[in-house]
C-alpha cells in the first residue's frame, strides 16, 4: 500500500497547484481590464482618487493607497496636494518601463499620465 501512497500525494500536489494556478491566471490584471472605462476628462473627484484608491487583490495591492497613505514613510496619494507635488516623478514611473505600472490595471497608468498632462484638474 505504501508504494502507492507517494504516486497519490503527488498526483494530488498537481492536482491543488493546478487550480491554483488557473484560478490565479483567471482573477490577474490582465484580463482586469479599467472598469468602468474612462468616459470624458479624467478629475481628481470622479476618476484618479478611486484610481489610486487600494483594491487589493490576492496577495498584490492594486492602486496605491495600499501602500501610500498616511503614517508611513511614503507619500500619501489619498491627498490631492501631495499627489500634484509629486506629479512629475509619478509621471515618470507611469510610463512604459516605469516601476509603479506594475500596481495599477492595463490601462490606468494612461489614463494617470493624461490628468497630469491635463493639469491635474480636481474636479
Amino acid at each position: 500500500m505504501k508504494t502507492h501512497a507517494l504516486p497519490l500525494r503527488r498526483f494530488a500536489a498537481l492536482l491543488i497547484v493546478t487550480a491554483a494556478a488557473a484560478a490565479l491566471a483567471s482573477c490577474g490584471r490582465t484580463v482586469n481590464r479599467l472598469t468602468p472605462p474612462v468616459t470624458g476628462a479624467a478629475t481628481w473627484n470622479n476618476t484618479i482618487s478611486h484610481m489610486l484608491a487600494d483594491r487589493s487583490e490576492g496577495t498584490q495591492p492594486t492602486g496605491c493607497t495600499g501602500c501610500h497613505h498616511a503614517g508611513t514613510n511614503l507619500p500619501d496619494w489619498t491627498d490631492y496636494q501631495t499627489v500634484v507635488d509629486y506629479a512629475p516623478i509619478i509621471r515618470s514611473q507611469l510610463q512604459p518601463a516605469g516601476a509603479m505600472r506594475r500596481f495599477l490595471k492595463p490601462g490606468e497608468p494612461e489614463v494617470v499620465i493624461d490628468w497630469i498632462d491635463a493639469g491635474l484638474p480636481r474636479e
